[in-house]
């Protein structure tokens, strides 16, 4: 069992952007914070969320793997009663179908609106 990590920048804490053993990548939260100046990047949830599924897009391009090879996602949403139609608009437009299995739900974030984590299988 070989285990890598992936980082495409600085992080805000103490983790690794991704872990891949076995031919599976399993990704932390990704937010939208800029890895190089850890600002928050977009203002609103369709921004939020088009930057944090770009951040992914890179993990998995960095661990061998794209959106295509997605295998389960899940998404914390700060104000998930106001946000959802708009995050899901945009998450629709950028996850190739079908889609893979989802859990969306509500939770305080520190000042970011969207919080995701994938597993992907290494394409």
């Amino acid at each position: 069992m070989e285990i890598s990590t992936i980082n495409i920048g600085s992080t805000v804490a103490a983790y690794s952007h991704a872990t891949v053993v076995n031919g599976l990548i399993f990704t932390s939260g990704c937010t939208p914070h800029d890895p190089e100046t850890g600002l928050v990047r977009g203002e609103g949830i369709r921004e939020q969320t088009r930057y944090s599924i770009e951040l992914l897009e890179q993990i998995l391009a960095k661990a061998g793997s794209d959106l295509g090879h997605v295998l389960q996602v899940q998404v914390f949403l700060d104000d998930i009663d106001n946000d959802y139609a708009d995050f899901n608009d945009v998450y629709q437009s950028m996850f190739p179908s079908p889609y893979p299995p989802r859990a969306t739900v509500g939770a305080h974030l520190p000042g970011y609106k969207i919080e995701m984590t994938v597993r992907a299988a290494v394409a």
